[in-house]
């Protein structure tokens, strides 16, 4: 039975969730790292184990977790109830993981990241996979799913923004010096705030596609994937390719992040407030700013020549610029971050590129395979990440840099540059050069 249109409120409804989804991200990514090595003390060796097993717990959940999610639709529970679930869960995790005991010892430290790291991947999961599969239950048409997806993109741009700059805005509250206490503060006042929007926007996404949800509960898979439908997706030479790609640049993207604030104050001298007020709140703009952009070459040119070409370019500016930026000069790392964040926002043509070899494959075997796409695309990125988090760790580790430290040696601060700047770039350009001999099927026309 085809279900009737969907209505106008319920795109905006679906993607809302996105904004305290994608702000909870960002802040882990660009301050989680930071926060428990310089302000907390924790030696940068621990800190990478814990978040690579954190990760690599993340990455088993999400295939079992779109298992499950098949055999409890069968059942009749809702996504929306399992996103509720997921959104409490990480709501709670989020707080718990920015509010250590004070004066913790090393391994409690430890214990405390693992532990926390654990449930808040866990929670982010079990609300992050119902909201995929959700675009493709709700309606199997795919001018309708686009605008779905497209809803939660927009949303989770929103959430980008906040996420980058929610902890320079408590910051700039406080004037003279930032201190440690002030740091571990915003940290903590962050994540509170974040804890908020990811209960306030699943709460109104699972009202708002409620109803629609209930209509076209008719549409969920009967039976579980099976072996040979797991691995004629590994025989996907498109997918595959684009699979390699991201994971090439995940591992990029999570040195990036982790280093990012270290690169700027050691490396730059640059203070948290520059970086935090000026560098990521424009940088993340720069990504907003340049969609219509990268829309617009996507239409005229395909998605894969503007994304393999935005992915190596982004390479080979990290090479080039971050070298050779001056210390103490703020204007030259704002002109990178126009460029690097300009260069970014053309990441999501690359997510856009599986939706195609999905759409091939229904075409040939007559099933809808989101789950499982996704569930491999989000298991390998996040394996890659695992592994790059004990590189920099041990990274870290064997430089002996003192991340509580003001300054540094020239050796160290070249140590920093060659993994932030040349390692980075290098891992982009092999990706964009993936991405470039892909075999990705044409989109389908709607």
């Amino acid at each position: 039975m085809q279900a009737p249109p969907i209505k106008a409120y319920v795109y905006p409804g679906y993607g809302i969730v996105s904004v305290g989804k994608v702000a909870v991200e960002v802040t882990l990514q660009l301050y989680l790292f930071d926060f428990y090595t310089r302000i907390l003390g924790l030696s940068p060796l621990l800190a990478g184990l814990a978040f690579a097993v954190a990760i690599l717990w993340d990455a088993i959940s999400d295939v079992i977790v779109s298992l499950g999610l098949i055999a409890i639709r069968r059942q009749g529970v809702s996504y929306g109830a399992l996103m509720w679930t997921g959104a409490c869960l990480l709501a709670c995790t989020t707080v718990f993981l920015f509010s250590p005991a004070i004066g913790s010892t090393q391994m409690q430290l430890f214990l405390h990241l693992l532990v926390a790291y654990v449930l808040v991947n866990t929670g982010m999961t079990l609300l992050d996979l119902p909201q995929s599969s959700l675009s493709a239950e709700l309606t199997t048409s795919a001018n309708e799913r686009n605008k779905l997806l497209a809803s939660r993109m927009g949303f989770g741009i929103f959430g980008l923004a906040i996420g980058s700059a929610l902890p320079g805005f408590f910051i700039a509250q406080h004037a003279g010096v930032v201190s440690d206490d002030l740091l571990r503060s915003s940290r903590e006042m962050s994540a509170w705030v974040l804890a908020a929007m990811v209960l306030v926007g699943a709460t109104v996404t699972v009202c708002m596609i409620r109803r629609r949800e209930r209509a076209t509960q008719h549409t969920a898979p009967r039976q579980l994937p099976g072996r040979s439908e797991f691995l004629s997706l590994l025989k996907d030479r498109g997918f595959m390719s684009v699979l390699y790609a991201g994971v090439i640049a995940a591992v990029a993207r999570t040195v990036n992040a982790a280093l990012a604030l270290i690169y700027y104050r050691l490396v730059l001298s640059l203070s948290e407030a520059q970086v935090t007020q000026a560098i990521f709140p424009v940088f993340t703009l720069c990504i907003v700013a340049s969609i219509p952009l990268w829309i617009c070459l996507s239409k005229r040119y395909g998605k894969q020549r503007p994304a393999a070409c935005a992915v190596f370019l982004l390479g080979a500016v990290g090479c080039i610029a971050y070298p050779l930026l001056p210390a103490s000069v703020l204007w030259p790392t704002l002109l990178v971050s126009v460029v690097t964040g300009v260069l970014c926002g053309a990441v999501f043509l690359v997510e856009s590129m599986i939706t195609d070899c999905i759409d091939a494959d229904a075409i040939q075997t007559s099933k809808r395979k989101e789950a499982l796409y996704f569930a491999v695309w989000k298991s390998g990125l996040k394996v890659a990440r695992a592994i790059a988090f004990v590189c920099v760790g041990v990274g870290l580790h064997l430089q002996g840099i003192d991340l509580g430290a003001e300054s540094v040696s020239p050796q160290l601060k070249n140590g920093i540059v060659l993994l932030f700047g040349v390692f980075v770039g290098m891992c982009f350009m092999l990706s964009g050069w993936y991405l470039s001999r892909a075999r990705v099927p044409a989109p389908l026309e709607t």
